[in-house]
């Protein structure tokens, strides 16, 4: 890989804070222009100021697929295609799933705020299915996903139950597209998956308490840019920890070659759903 990546359009999520601020800092520095997808508008503006017309900041917000599909337009209409979609934007739990303050209380408990999951996996899936279609009109059709999760989608905790199923959920839909975008679509798609990281979004007292333990941001910019350079990459999870960057295997089959027989694409069914045959050579026929 050269020195710079001139000339390539990324679309990064939740951009002007924390981790997707730091990827799109480092992609503007190699050369790429980067449509920055957030709601933060005073940080947007600064971003802007600070890095020129390579930074294009558009107001998004990632539940709304209405709101995604207006900015990847916006972003292929001004730079006439769309590399990558960094899939960046993240929000922890914004209730209690445990709601221990209804405790004695006959009333039904309030409908859970899934902000998280929407902005998470949801985001996720209305961006997968928006970079695929402008993908596909690209001068040279094709592309690379690469999606934020976490390491507790990998090894969930107990304080933020709908975070790391949100975050669980984005690493299995990452193996279950991979094959079928790199395929049909030449897009490839992995996930990486950070621990504690050190932005300013997270407390001083937590860095305390997790002292020696905290992923600097760094790692997490290189884990994106082997995800989006490495071309043998598709369908795989890359977990930051500290200085390192681990590509995690796929889970063995507890049952052998049933287990692996029963969790295959049968294509009857793929073509009921999508319309056309899967092409992998592994499928159920």
């Amino acid at each position: 890989m050269g020195s710079t990546d001139d000339g390539r359009v990324a679309i990064v999520t939740g951009a002007v804070s924390g981790i997707g601020e730091a990827i799109a800092r480092h992609l503007v520095g190699r050369g790429w222009r980067v449509a920055a997808f957030d709601i933060q508008d005073d940080l947007g503006k600064t971003i802007t100021d600070d890095l020129g017309a390579s930074f294009y900041y558009i107001h998004c917000d990632v539940r709304s697929y209405e709101d995604q599909a207006a900015a990847f337009q916006k972003t292929f209409d001004k730079f006439g295609k769309i590399d990558a979609l960094c899939h960046n934007a993240g929000l922890i739990d914004q209730y209690s799933v445990y709601r221990f303050d209804y405790r004695g209380k006959k009333g039904v408990p309030p409908k859970p705020n899934l902000n998280s999951t929407e902005t998470c996996y949801h985001g996720l899936i209305y961006g997968t299915q928006l970079a695929v279609h402008f993908m596909r009109q690209n001068p040279i059709p094709g592309g690379t996903i690469v999606a934020t999760g976490s390491s507790v989608g990998i090894h969930p905790i107990g304080s933020m139950p709908e975070y790391c199923g949100a975050k669980a959920a984005i690493n299995n839909y990452v193996r279950a597209t991979a094959p079928i975008l790199k395929l049909k679509e030449k897009i490839r798609i992995n996930c990486v998956n950070p621990g504690i990281v050190a932005t300013r979004n997270i407390p001083e007292v937590m860095r305390v308490s997790f002292d020696g333990y905290v992923t600097p941001v760094e790692t997490i910019v290189a884990g994106y840019d082997r995800a989006l350079n490495d071309q043998s990459l598709n369908g795989e999870l890359l977990e930051c920890s500290l200085d390192r960057i681990h590509l995690l295997p796929v889970p063995p089959y507890s049952d052998g070659d049933v287990l692996k027989k029963t969790t295959s694409v049968y294509d009857g069914l793929f073509i009921a759903l999508h319309g056309e045959r899967s092409g992998l050579p592994e499928a159920v026929q």
